[in-house]
């Protein structure tokens, strides 16, 4: 539902989180209808009430979306009305018909009074407004070359992108790609979150994990040995490089170090060695499954399978 991301980035910009929903700070209505495809004729609009969280107001339009598809399926009408949507049953009911269009008619109010609006106003406006989530989006993909898909992502859900931009002043090596350090955010560590959780939350700073992506990137430590370390920083917080020499995480490489245990993998995984070797690359998975099983994820992928090539000969 990209207009209900686009609603939650930007109150959440302003301030407005699903704790000030919730207190009754912001409370939101929505209105439905569906139209079949090809249809030229509007569906009926029925209106959900009073809903007052972010996951409720989407979880609520699913459950009437598929009330609708249901009845539209059945050949049956939908009724124009106000319902209520309980969270904790999943459930619609109706609260008051509105039978006639004029039903949603606005009323004037006569204590408001006019305001004229001229261009000190807009451009005062304009001023205090932050930036919007499609300018942002369209920054970090043209300024930082981040993909369309990440920078839609992490735009669109401010405290992300707020996390990134302290991660990216961060980096200790500022010539690193940031494609990488969006992906440790986007993928490995909003994994380990909750849904709704913001990063700066978190155990994580951001100061940390941009210095967990070097480490990765500069191949001081394995892609599988930073997961653990993630883990790590998740659970407890503190610095990369130190739980990497505690725990033993340094990436093993170069041939003095690898080379004994690719041998081992190969002697191992003969009948897989022979596919390689004949030319079938997909049978090399168990060859470095090994390694990786034997190093504790310390080895670097690329080194490994460098090895079992030289060593096969080919």
């Amino acid at each position: 539902m990209r207009a209900l991301r686009l609603l939650r980035a930007t109150l959440r910009q302003l301030g407005v989180s699903d704790v000030n929903m919730e207190e009754g700070s912001l409370r939101c209505d929505a209105n439905i209808s569906l139209r079949p495809r090809g249809s030229e004729q509007l569906g009926v609009k029925t209106e959900l009430k009073n809903m007052n969280s972010f996951r409720f107001i989407e979880r609520g339009i699913d459950a009437e979306i598929a009330r609708q598809e249901k009845l539209i399926g059945a050949g049956e009408a939908v009724v124009q009305e106000t319902l209520h949507y309980d969270p904790a049953s999943g459930a619609i009911t109706s609260l008051r018909s509105k039978e006639e269009a004029h039903d949603y008619r606005y009323f004037p109010e006569p204590d408001l009074l006019p305001v004229a609006i001229d261009e000190a106003m807009v451009a005062a406006a304009r001023e205090a407004m932050p930036e919007l989530p499609a300018q942002r989006a369209e920054r970090y993909r043209l300024e930082l070359e981040l993909n369309a898909d990440s920078a839609q992502r992490l735009a669109f859900q401010g405290e992300l992108a707020d996390y990134f931009d302290a991660a990216l002043a961060a980096r200790p090596d500022p010539s690193a790609p940031v494609q990488v350090l969006a992906n440790w955010i986007l993928g490995d560590l909003a994994a380990r979150l909750g849904e709704d959780d913001d990063p700066a939350d978190s155990l994580v700073a951001p100061e940390a994990l941009a210095a967990l992506a070097g480490l990765v990137a500069a191949k001081r430590v394995s892609v599988g040995a930073g997961r653990q370390v993630l883990d790590k920083l998740v659970a407890e917080g503190g610095e990369p490089l130190a739980i990497v020499d505690a725990e033993g995480l340094a990436a093993l490489g170069g041939e003095d170090e690898l080379g004994p245990i690719v041998a081992a993998a190969l002697a191992a995984n003969a009948d897989a060695a022979e596919r390689v070797r004949a030319g079938n690359e997909k049978a090399i998975g168990p060859i470095v499954g090994a390694v990786m099983r034997e190093t504790k994820g310390r080895a670097d992928g690329t080194e490994v399978t460098r090895l079992v090539h030289e060593q096969l000969g080919i």
